[in-house]
């Protein structure tokens, strides 16, 4: 699984923090809300993190995390 974006559904989004603790290199926290770096928005970027990204989508109590291969 190549991952090519990744994002937050933020009408979903608790913001619980789980996501940027799991994964700081994709995840942030913008206020109140969590969001995905702008750095992250490039599929060269995300592949290395693949396997962090995958445990911050496991993590995320609400399943809000999405991504597109």
């Amino acid at each position: 699984m190549a991952v090519t974006k990744v994002w937050i559904e933020q009408s979903d989004c608790i913001s619980c923090g789980a996501c940027e603790a799991t994964c700081p290199e994709v995840f942030v926290a913008d206020g109140s809300e969590y969001t995905v770096k702008p750095e992250a928005n490039n599929a060269a970027y995300l592949a290395p993190l693949l396997d962090t990204i995958k445990e911050a989508i496991n993590g995320c109590p609400v399943e809000c995390i999405k991504t597109e291969e």
